[in-house]
């Protein structure tokens, strides 16, 4: 056995005794490849300044890449410089594979005092790179019969394959989420990740969640049949509300709980109701084809949680005539981070979106900033650059407050290139951004800095599975529309309509091609 996490909530046994209904179900999820457009490639350079090697290539996180090589080839971190580019796609799968390929070409660079590039075929990616877990989930539910949930006792075998790569933080989310978006009062969980012969196993988008997701939703849906009620009822009734208390015990009061608005926008939107009894009569009257509506609800913890400490870095720096550098701790991985981080910059500093641009990280040039994963990268890594750019913003505004005649910063405002105030006199005249710029490098002035963020504090207890394992959450709820064959067994999906709590999203293009991409991934 690779690890075991249990979980306890109240006392099952006396949920059970106090339930109308009890019903076991199983539901077994299988491997998946990520299948990304571009195949892993790494290649390594000798570095005759260190004395060590820098690193290029298709790499999902280039801290964890720097410290393998490093531990590979016995030197220090700081003879290891890691460049990361642009991905053809990762979903999480260029982690583990690409850190074995780095150190081969490392070791190789080293053997022959030559630059060594690896570039995998695709049939050497999919042979050698992890899948997803496959897991069998058992679920025990004890219901009352009105749908109420009162107890779920939950065991689940997570397949590690030959080796225990992530397991141990894949089965660890699913554990926290294990019971879905919904309040139960008596649960108890094991979920435990074994050694087998198959190809080992680690991370992939959503990273413990969609097994999850997959057993909770269908789950809920038999409980509905079998309480003569819809999949709407069961889920209003037993979803998360404000201040619910979740299986690990967590009081959900620190964000908003929009579990019931995903689910109202994604109902009224895909029209779900009057589709639902249009299929029945098209049904009724069509022999060979059928049509079925569903959806399914889902909460993630965002961030790594209580997996360990997150923090994250970033640098913005200005430039004499008003641009502006960007560098982060993160890696862009396709999700759209470089765009983020520039916009935020911009909308600090009051500049232009096209004066900022994103400098291609180097892990010589910046601290640390942990994995781009667990939807992290826009929560930690956007507050990190906030913090670099306020500074230097505190900085430009004491170097021209006297021209503006304010004294507090929070009387400004810093938009579209100029700085005004937002109760300006008679006869004020706003500065521009690359003014107050010049002046303060004519000062003297520092216009870099360097940002941090650190997550809020979260807890966890081992033995219990008892803690506040995220301090923040997000919700979607989702339609799916599809058509089968029934001669033939095809299954074909029109339409999947996607509500999803999302914060406030930064660069709505990329926020909408995420759903989009997560949506045909899903679909496969």
């Amino acid at each position: 056995m690779v690890n075991h996490y249990p979980l306890v909530k109240g006392d099952v046994n006396k949920g059970f005794a106090e339930s109308d209904h009890i019903i076991e179900r199983e539901y077994r999820t299988g491997f998946y490849e990520h299948a990304y457009i571009e195949p892993e490639t790494v290649c390594a350079t000798p570095d005759p300044t260190t004395k060590g090697f820098k690193i290029y290539g298709s790499i999902q996180n280039p801290f964890t890449t720097r410290r393998m090589v490093a531990a590979f080839m016995g030197v220090n971190l700081n003879q290891i410089n890691v460049f990361g580019s642009a991905l053809g796609g990762s979903f999480g799968g260029k982690d583990d594979i690409i850190n074995c390929m780095a150190c081969r070409v490392a070791l190789l660079s080293y053997m022959t005092g030559k630059p060594v590039k690896l570039t995998y075929t695709r049939e050497e990616s999919i042979k050698e790179s992890y899948k997803r877990h496959p897991y069998i989930l058992n679920y025990k539910v004890g219901f009352n019969n009105d749908g109420k949930l009162k107890a779920m006792k939950i065991n689940i075998i997570a397949d590690s394959g030959a080796y225990s790569s992530q397991s141990f933080f894949v089965t660890w989310r699913s554990v926290v989420h294990a019971t879905g978006p919904y309040e139960i009062e008596h649960v108890q969980t094991d979920i435990r990740s074994v050694y087998t012969n198959n190809p080992y196993t680690a991370a992939f988008r959503g990273f413990g969640s969609p097994q999850i997701i997959f057993a909770q939703e269908s789950l809920m849906d038999e409980i509905a049949a079998l309480c003569n009620i819809s999949p709407l009822a069961i889920r209003k009734l037993n979803g998360f509300k404000q201040d619910s208390i979740t299986a690990s015990g967590q009081k959900l009061s620190k964000h908003k709980v929009s579990l019931d608005e995903v689910i109202d926008v994604a109902i009224e939107k895909s029209e779900y109701l009057k589709k639902l009894e249009d299929y029945k009569k098209i049904n009724n009257k069509s022999e060979r084809y059928k049509y079925g509506i569903g959806f399914a609800c889902s909460y993630r913890g965002a961030s790594l949680g209580a997996e360990g400490v997150d923090a994250t870095s970033a640098i913005v720096s200005v430039q004499a005539d008003g641009s502006v550098y960007v560098l982060a701790g993160l890696n862009e991985n396709g999700q759209g981070l470089r765009t983020t981080f520039c916009l935020i910059a911009a909308e600090i500093l009051g500049t232009k979106p096209k004066n900022v641009v994103f400098l291609e990280p180097q892990t010589a040039t910046i601290t640390d900033g942990g994995p781009t994963v667990a939807s992290r990268a826009t929560l930690t890594g956007g507050n990190a650059v906030i913090d670099a750019a306020q500074k230097i913003k505190n900085v430009i505004f004491n170097n021209i407050k006297n021209e503006l005649k304010v004294s507090d910063i929070n009387e400004t405002i810093w938009a579209n290139g100029l700085i005004s105030l937002k109760e300006p006199k008679p006869g004020f005249e706003p500065v521009s951004f690359e003014k107050a710029v010049e002046k303060s490098f004519k000062a003297g002035e520092n216009l870099s800095a360097y940002g941090w963020f650190k997550a809020p504090d979260v807890s966890w207890n081992e033995e219990t599975g008892q803690g506040n394992a995220y301090f923040t959450y997000v919700y979607g709820c989702q339609v799916a529309e599809i058509k089968v064959d029934t001669s033939t067994g095809k299954i074909e999906v029109l339409k999947v309509t996607a509500a999803h709590d999302v914060g406030k999203a930064i660069n709505k293009l990329g926020v909408e091609g995420q759903v989009y991409g997560g949506v045909a991934q899903g679909i496969g």
